[in-house]
């Protein structure tokens, strides 16, 4: 994989379809940092010697998300449709390291590959009226069949009430090292623990104001502490672990890995929009899989740090 080539590619695409406003984000420009804690479950700790999975209580801080390239994007994209979001945590280790994961509400990334990604948002280019092309989307679909399930997970998103309502996958494949060094290959997602009706009705999505979902997190989180709960689906030899496209039976093990609680807002929230919330950062005790997507999306998350940088340096000087 001509990795450098390709993230700037990347890069491109995402530039010059999405959206990109100079000195954001790539994706998910818009989002609030909060802070809590997380805790660990026994059955975790007997799969793992990774520092914050081994019960005590893991200081965290998480930025939720809107995951477009614009800011100004709306957090419905229709009455009956919602966007996609994302969960990024960064884990305050008690050696001292930080570790951190991204997961966004999706089953599955429209792609295996970087070169998935890159046509994908190159699809997307709008056409001379400022609109995605429905004949080139159906093109995309049409080469690249194997998306598919990706691509119904992303528009596939009905209107939720708070990001508090939503499930949070990790998507790839890592591996789980315990003490004799055995390793167990696993997925993960962050399980809603709210109570209520989790879905607007198309009567109250066409109330809400286009951005709504961080406002009604940040009143959530002052009244109550908001939960998710960790779990892990443990892989069966055979099971692949280089395609998040490639689904595991739903019969394989899943544990319950502990639970996330926010209990505040961040107190600042320009150091929040600094961090990177990098998938392969993990500790020792947690391996990254041979998924070259997993590898790919660190590149471009630090590809877009840096350029996002230099534009609000150079916003600074002028």
């Amino acid at each position: 994989m001509d990795e450098p080539r390709l993230v700037d590619a990347a890069m491109a695409a995402m530039e010059k379809y999405t959206g990109v406003v100079p000195g954001c984000r790539r994706a998910h420009a818009r989002g609030h940092g909060f802070v809590g804690h997380f805790e660990a479950t026994p059955d975790a700790a007997a799969l793992t010697v990774a520092e914050h999975l081994q019960g005590g209580r893991v200081p965290v801080v998480v930025r939720l998300s809107n995951g477009d390239a614009n800011p100004l994007a709306s957090d419905l994209l229709s009455s009956g449709r919602g966007a996609t979001l994302g969960l990024g945590i960064e884990f305050a280790l008690p050696s001292g390291r930080r570790s951190t994961w991204a997961a966004p509400n999706l089953t599955a990334f429209p792609g295996s590959t970087p070169e998935d990604f890159i046509a994908v948002i190159t699809a997307q280019r709008p056409n001379a009226r400022g609109r995605m092309s429905v004949l080139r989307m159906f093109w995309f679909v049409a080469t690249h069949l194997r998306t598919i399930p990706g691509l119904l997970s992303v528009i596939g998103h009905p209107p939720i009430p708070s990001f508090a309502a939503a499930d949070y996958r990790g998507l790839h494949a890592y591996y789980l090292v315990d003490a004799q060094q055995r390793r167990r290959a696993f997925r993960y997602h962050w399980a809603s623990t709210m109570k209520g009706e989790r879905r607007l009705t198309k009567a109250e999505a066409a109330r809400r104001p286009s951005q709504f979902l961080i406002d009604e997190m940040r009143e959530r989180v002052a009244r109550e502490p908001v939960q998710w709960e960790l779990i892990f689906t443990l892989a069966e030899p055979g099971d692949p672990t280089n395609d998040q496209l490639r689904a595991w039976p739903a019969s394989r093990p899943k544990i319950r890995a502990g639970m996330l609680t926010l209990v505040a807002e961040h107190k600042d929230q320009d150091l929040i929009e600094r961090m990177v919330f990098d998938p392969t950062n993990v500790p020792p005790g947690i391996e990254c899989s041979d998924d070259p997507l997993l590898r790919f999306r660190s590149a471009v998350y630090r590809a877009s740090h840096a350029a996002r940088t230099r534009e609000q340096s150079r916003r600074q000087s002028v």
